[in-house]
């Protein structure tokens, strides 16, 4: 191991190590500013509220390691919380809502594939195109209001706990994170995954059905971002036609922190985790010590920036 270190270059044990690196960095500062910041409460707050951006950032990945972009995770969470809310107010089952639910995430994720892979839309302009459809159907739905009288066995899934300490949407986010990381790194789809972000002509010509394969890694993308969706809807007890609005940078802003290229060929789920995971830190540490939310944008678009001319080599 330490001759393994001792050969590697900094540039390449900074994309390996550097955000475990960060991470112990930000946790000292913070807790020197604050003690409460390492408490277990704190922790355990951390990463309930970093839970569903993972789910986001886990579906988005297999996108973005393709060599393609979802901004439409966002719109696709709210659309689907809305209409959720809706399914439930009137009485519908809950488990039969959810599955409806994530069906409407799998819809608007092959709408967008479908754009990019048969049409060659830019995948920038499909899937900014699914946002707008999905926000505006939101509010279309509701009248720009939000959706209550929610059943009690639906909020559980947002704010329900598992022997009374860990939250219920953690547990999920595990499990979605475990198979996708499973399927990324460990399977024949995930290595064509790496193939056609790499070199899409190449993966084409060796045998791999590029179209329907960007079409799957998009419905993947939007069932993840319903589910998150609809973790959200439960957590705040209501549809929200606002929700979402600052998921797509988000979602995109914690994958490259994790390590994704933006030219696509490389990645993975557990960089994105860890990625996601800063980013709700940084939040997370500028809340307890008294900064502002405008400089929190501002801080999270530098770290962004920063990040993205560290990989451009990749």
């Amino acid at each position: 191991m330490k001759n393994q270190l001792n050969k590697m270059d900094p540039k390449a044990f900074f994309s390996k190590f550097g955000i475990v690196l960060v991470m112990i960095v930000l946790t000292v500062i913070f807790t020197s500013m604050e003690p409460g910041f390492i408490s277990t409460a704190n922790i355990i707050n951390i990463i309930r509220q970093a839970s569903i951006m993972i789910i986001v950032a886990c579906g988005a990945t297999f996108v973005m390691v393709a060599g393609g972009i979802d901004v439409s995770v966002g719109g696709v969470a709210c659309l689907t919380g809305i209409i959720v809310a809706k399914l439930l107010s009137i009485g519908m089952p809950v488990a039969l809502a959810l599955l409806l639910g994530a069906g409407v995430g799998g819809v608007l994720g092959l709408c967008s594939g479908m754009m990019v892979s048969h049409f060659h839309i830019a995948p920038m302009i499909a899937t900014l195109a699914i946002m707008n459809l999905a926000n505006g159907a939101a509010n279309l739905t509701t009248g720009g209001t939000a959706v209550y009288n929610l059943p009690e066995s639906f909020i559980m899934l947002g704010r329900g706990y598992i022997a009374g300490i860990i939250p219920l949407q953690v547990i999920i986010m595990l499990g979605i994170a475990a198979v996708s990381y499973i399927v990324l790194s460990k399977t024949a789809f995930g290595r064509r995954v790496y193939a056609i972000g790499g070199n899409e002509m190449v993966a084409e010509l060796s045998g791999i059905n590029v179209r329907k394969n960007k079409i799957i890694y998009y419905i993947l993308s939007g069932i993840c971002a319903s589910i998150a969706g609809m973790i959200m809807t439960s957590r705040m007890g209501s549809g929200q036609p606002s929700m979402g609005a600052t998921w797509n940078m988000d979602s995109i802003t914690a994958i490259v922190i994790g390590g994704t290229s933006l030219n696509g060929g490389s990645g993975s789920i557990t960089g994105s985790v860890l990625g996601t995971i800063m980013m709700v830190m940084i939040t997370n540490g500028l809340n307890i010590v008294g900064v502002n939310s405008f400089w929190q944008m501002v801080i999270s678009a530098m770290i962004l920036i920063i990040t993205i001319i560290v990989y451009r080599n990749d």
